[in-house]
C-alpha cells in the first residue's frame, strides 16, 4: 500500500486530470483586473489554450493546472485563490455548477453533492464526508432553525492516481488546496450568504494523507425577527401605557405591543427569506443559461430545426435571434400562407420546469393583454420531443436595446411617441392584474413602421394567478429594479413604472441613472441615491424640460411619488409638443457629454428607505 506521503505526490505524467472550470474563476477576476492580453499571456506561458478554459468542460494535468494556479496567484495577490469575492457568482462561473443546482436547495445539499460527484471535476482525488456524517448542522434538510451549520469536508487522493516515482511537490499541493478552499468557502455566496468560515489544519501538502476542512457559515433560515420584534414590542409598549395607566393598562399593552411586533418580525423574516430564494434562483438560472453550452447540455444545432414543420402547420424558416435560453425562427403558416415567429426554448432550459413555465406564463399573459403595443401570441404547442414552442406576430424592426447599442442614445422626436406607446402597453397589462418586473431595452421593439412593442412577460407578476409565478420566479435586471423590488418588497405597478423611468433615461442620455461596481451595491444605489436630471447631465442635449421632469418623477424611491398609473404618465408625454424636436442626431452626437460638461455624481440623498 502506499504510504501517505506517497498518496500526496504530484502527478506529472501530463494525464488530463482536472477540469478546467477549477481555473475558470480566477481567469474572470484577471481578465477584469489586469485585461484579457494579461490572461493571454499567462494562459501562454503556461502552455493552456485559451479556448480549453473558456469552455470549461476540458480536462488538464494536475501539472499544468498548478503552474496556471502559480500564475494567477503571482498576477492576483497571495490570497486570491482562497478568496474568490464575487465572481464567484458570476455567471460564466456558474455554469460548472449547473447540475448541482438542480438538485440543492440549500448549501448543504451543495456539499454533499461535490462528495457524491468529485468525478465531474477531477480524477485525481476523491471526496468524504468527514466524521462519517457530510453536515452537523439541519441545513442539510432545509429546515434549520440554527443560525450557524458547519460541514465537514476530506479530500484524499486516490490510490490509481499515485505515482511513487515522483518527487513530492510540496508547493504545487498547496495550490491545489487553496483552489479547493476557495471553493468550499464560496458555496453559500449562491444563496446570498457570507462565505463559509474554514478551519484547515490537516493537509496533503503537509505530508498528511488527506485535506481536511471544516467549514461553518450563518443559515439563511435564522430565526431572530420574530422573537426580537415580539419583545421589542411588547416592552415599548408596556412601558408606555404602564407609565401613564397602570400595571393593568400596561399589561395589556405590553401584550398587544408584542403581537405588533411579532406580526412585523415575522413579515421581516418572511421577505428576508424571499430575498434568499430569489438570489438563489437568479444564480441558478444565470447557470443554466451558462450551463447550455456545457458538459453536454447543448441541444442538437438549432439550424436543424430549419425546413421542419411545427405541429403540421409551421414551416420553420431561418434563424432571427437566440439567447440563452432559447431560439426564435421566422415561420410560414402553411394553410394561411402569412409569416410569423416562432419561439423555441432549446438545451437544459427545454428540460427545467422554470423555464417551461416561464415560457407558458408568458404566452398566456400576452394572449390576454390585447393592446397594440404589446406583441401577440398565436399559439402554444410541443414538439415531438417535448420541447415547448410559443407561436408570435412577427416583428419587423429591432429592439430599443440593438438601436442603443448601435447608436449611443435617442433622440426625443423619436423617443417619447415610442415611450408613449409603452405606457400604453403597461397601462393594459396592469388593468389585467399584471406587473411586468423586467421592462428593459432589450424587451422593447420598435417595428419598422413606428410602432413600439412590449415583450417577454414571462418574469412577470399575476395578482389573480400568483400561484403560475413561483416555478420560474426571477427577480428581474437590476439596473432596471425599483426600490422596493431590489429588497423583495411587493410589486405593483408603479414598479414597472420606475424601470421605464430608467428605460428612457438611459434612452434619452445615453447613460444608466445609477451604476455601480457590484449588483449588491446597485440594488443599494437604487433606494437611496438620486440622480442628476437629464439635463444636468446632458445639456448637450435638446431635452425638454417637461420630459425631465417626467421620467424624473418615475424615478422616485418612494412608490407614492411616481406618476399613478402608466395611463397617466403616457398623458404627460403624449402632451409634450414634439414640434422641432429631432427624431435623430447625426454621428458627432456621441453616447456621453463632451469632457467640459460632464458633472460628478451627486452626493448620496438622505432619503428615507421606500416604502412599498
Amino acid at each position: 500500500m502506499p504510504t501517505p506521503s506517497k498518496m500526496a505526490r504530484a502527478h506529472r505524467g501530463g494525464k488530463e486530470e482536472i477540469r478546467a472550470s477549477v481555473l475558470k474563476t480566477y481567469l474572470l477576476r484577471a481578465r477584469a483586473e489586469k485585461g484579457e492580453r494579461a490572461v493571454s499571456m499567462l494562459l501562454e506561458s503556461v502552455g493552456v489554450d485559451v479556448a480549453a478554459v473558456d469552455s470549461e468542460t476540458h480536462w488538464l494535468s494536475a501539472d499544468t493546472t498548478k503552474r496556471a494556479l502559480r500564475r494567477l496567484r503571482d498576477l492576483l495577490g497571495d490570497d486570491a485563490l482562497e478568496n474568490l469575492g464575487e465572481w464567484a457568482t458570476h455567471p460564466e462561473a456558474l455554469g460548472a455548477r449547473v447540475r448541482m443546482l438542480r438538485v440543492t436547495r440549500v448549501p448543504a445539499d451543495a456539499y454533499r453533492y461535490i462528495v457524491e460527484n468529485a468525478n465531474e471535476t477531477t480524477r485525481i482525488g476523491m471526496w468524504e464526508a468527514g466524521s462519517g456524517d457530510a453536515t452537523t448542522g439541519p441545513d442539510a434538510d432545509a429546515g434549520s432553525r440554527r443560525s450557524q451549520v458547519a460541514v465537514r469536508m476530506t479530500y484524499r487522493i486516490r490510490a490509481e492516481a499515485a505515482d511513487e516515482g515522483d518527487a513530492f511537490d510540496a508547493e504545487g499541493e498547496e495550490l491545489l488546496c487553496a483552489a479547493r478552499l476557495g471553493e468550499l468557502a464560496s458555496l453559500p455566496c449562491i444563496w446570498g450568504l457570507e462565505a463559509a468560515e474554514v478551519v484547515h489544519e490537516t493537509c496533503l501538502a503537509k505530508g498528511d494523507a488527506a485535506c481536511v476542512y471544516d467549514l461553518r457559515w450563518r443559515a439563511s433560515q435564522e430565526r431572530r425577527g420574530l422573537p426580537a420584534g415580539a419583545l421589542a414590542g411588547g416592552t415599548v409598549c408596556g412601558l408606555s401605557v404602564g407609565l401613564a395607566g397602570g400595571w393593568v393598562a400596561g399589561a395589556l399593552g405590553a401584550a398587544l405591543g408584542a403581537a405588533l411586533g411579532g406580526g412585523v418580525g415575522f413579515l421581516w423574516e418572511k421577505s428576508r427569506d424571499e430575498q434568499a430564494g430569489r438570489t438563489f434562483e437568479r444564480n441558478r438560472i444565470a447557470a443554466l443559461e451558462r450551463g447550455l453550452e456545457l458538459r453536454g447540455e447543448v441541444a442538437p444545432n438549432p439550424g436543424e430545426l430549419t425546413g421542419a414543420v411545427l405541429g403540421g402547420k409551421y414551416r420553420i424558416g431561418r434563424k432571427l435571434g437566440s439567447g440563452g435560453i432559447g431560439v426564435v425562427y421566422a415561420a410560414e403558416h402553411l394553410g394561411l400562407g402569412h409569416e410569423v415567429a416562432i419561439k423555441v426554448l432549446r438545451g437544459a432550459a427545454a428540460r427545467d420546469g422554470g423555464e417551461i413555465a416561464r415560457l407558458r406564463r408568458e404566452a398566456y399573459i400576452q394572449v390576454h393583454v390585447e393592446h397594440p403595443n404589446v406583441a401577440r401570441v398565436l399559439d402554444l404547442d410541443q414538439m415531438p420531443d417535448g420541447s415547448i414552442y410559443v407561436v408570435m406576430e412577427k416583428l419587423v424592426g429591432r429592439s430599443l436595446a440593438d438601436k442603443l447599442s448601435r447608436e449611443g442614445l435617442v433622440a426625443p422626436g423619436l423617443a417619447i411617441p415610442v415611450f408613449v406607446g409603452v405606457c400604453g402597453a403597461l397601462a393594459a397589462a396592469h388593468s389585467k392584474g399584471v406587473v411586468h418586473r423586467d421592462l428593459k431595452p432589450g424587451n422593447v421593439f420598435l417595428c419598422e413602421d413606428g410602432t413600439s412593442k412590449v415583450l417577454d412577460f414571462g418574469m412577470s407578476k399575476l395578482s389573480a394567478a400568483e400561484s403560475l409565478t413561483q416555478a420560474g420566479y426571477t427577480l428581474g435586471t437590476p439596473e432596471y429594479m425599483a426600490p422596493e423590488q431590489c429588497i423583495g418588497a411587493t410589486v405593483e405597478a408603479r414598479t414597472d413604472i420606475y424601470a421605464l423611468g430608467v428605460l428612457m433615461y438611459e434612452a434619452l442620455t445615453g447613460e444608466l441613472p445609477i451604476v455601480a461596481q457590484t449588483r449588491r451595491e446597485l440594488l443599494d444605489l437604487h433606494q437611496r441615491q438620486v440622480p442628476h436630471s437629464m439635463r444636468v447631465r446632458r445639456p448637450d442635449l435638446p431635452i425638454p424640460e417637461a420630459l425631465d421632469r417626467a421620467v424624473m418623477m418615475c424615478l422616485r424611491k418612494r412608490v407614492t411619488d411616481r406618476p399613478r398609473n402608466a395611463a397617466e404618465l403616457g398623458q404627460m408625454l403624449q402632451i409634450i409638443p414634439c414640434e422641432g424636436l429631432p427624431t435623430s442626431y447625426p454621428p458627432s452626437v456621441g453616447k456621453r457629454p463632451p469632457r467640459t460638461e460632464q458633472r460628478t455624481a451627486r452626493a448620496i440623498a438622505p432619503e428615507s428607505p421606500p416604502k412599498a
